[in-house]
């Protein structure tokens, strides 16, 4: 069996101790990387830290929202995290959902796969020390001039590009032109196989490329406990803060599971605080590695057929509860 290689996120918001206390830990206990995330965060300024505390930890952002800010400027902040890290940045980016994008940063949103496949074109442009190469460019989302681009050296020609995926236009775009996929927190282990087996290579052999020449990290939430009963009713808390939002309504009507959705959609704009437990246990299992620490494994072993790494995400819990999930996912998975 080849080694597994685990990622794990870094708690956003945190003091720069703290925040390279997390990262020294997982560098110890022998996690190949850290994901710095961007909701109500910023996923960058960890990453600082993260860097200064260790020395073999590759560090990501997990993801970048790809439309609120130019690919120029998420090019710039992706080489100096890799100046920073001394060559061990990943950039992962992602689309999220319109909301965030319109309402809360007051960004154009429409036609969010072609609008990233267009960034990615530029940002790689300029990760590879050849933006200056690219000219003039007018596309349809983004008209720059780069012919008098002029930045320090990249410290490599090749720093990867990771694109976040949900549904299969998304995983399309990672295959055509990412150099890695980014496997979404709901998504099954039925939806991974079909999608990675499917979609993905189809694009990525279209791209003239072959599986070796990218890398698949899913994001897979577990909730090992002990308690069957519990790790489900957790579980339900995931499943609703993501079949809550309207722009996710097809992915689990093609689970069948598109009423429940729709209920928990009207509940949420209810402002009801106990909607998750409109989550009946079948779907919660669906999209939720639920039961015990050995349950939990088993269920992740067909995930190891198709992925090169997986970050391990508990339930979106209150601290205490999380703190017993994540202690319980490093003994299971990580033997610490």
């Amino acid at each position: 069996m080849t080694e597994r290689r685990y990622w794990m996120m870094l708690p956003a918001s945190r003091s720069a101790a703290e925040t390279a206390e997390a990262a020294r830990l997982a560098e110890a206990a022998g996690l190949e990387g850290v994901f710095s995330y961007q909701l109500s965060s910023n996923p960058w300024l960890p990453l600082g830290p993260a860097a200064l505390a260790t020395s073999q930890l590759r560090l990501a952002t997990g993801i970048a929202l790809g439309f609120t800010r130019s690919p120029l400027e998420t090019a710039f902040a992706a080489l100096d995290a890799d100046h920073l890290s001394d060559g061990r940045f990943t950039l992962g980016l992602g689309t999220s959902v319109r909301w965030w994008h319109e309402q809360l940063y007051g960004v154009a949103y429409e036609h969010p796969v072609a609008r990233l496949e267009e960034a990615v074109t530029l940002i790689k442009a300029v990760l590879s020390g050849r933006g200056g190469e690219l000219g003039r460019f007018d596309g349809r989302f983004y008209q720059v001039d780069f012919t008098r681009l002029a930045h320090k050296p990249p410290l490599r020609p090749n720093l990867p590009v990771w694109v976040a995926a949900l549904r299969t236009a998304m995983v399309r775009l990672a295959g055509r032109c990412a150099d890695g996929l980014v496997g979404h927190p709901s998504w099954s282990v039925r939806w991974t196989l079909e999608q990675i087996n499917g979609p993905y290579a189809e694009a990525l052999a279209a791209s003239g490329r072959t599986r070796a020449d990218v890398e698949i990290n899913l994001w897979t939430v577990v909730a090992p406990n002990p308690d069957v009963a519990e790790s489900v009713h957790d579980a339900k808390r995931h499943v609703a803060s993501y079949a809550s939002i309207a722009q996710y309504e097809p992915y689990f009507a093609a689970h069948g599971f598109a009423a429940e959705a729709a209920a928990l959609q009207q509940a949420v704009g209810r402002g009801e605080r106990n909607a998750f437990e409109l989550v009946p246990e079948e779907m919660a299992r669906t999209f939720v590695l639920c039961g015990t620490p050995d349950d939990v494994r088993r269920q992740m072993e067909p995930l190891w057929d198709v992925a090169d790494s997986i970050c391990l995400q508990a339930p979106p819990l209150r601290l205490d509860a999380r703190a017993a999930y994540d202690q319980r996912i490093a003994e299971t998975f990580y033997g610490s």
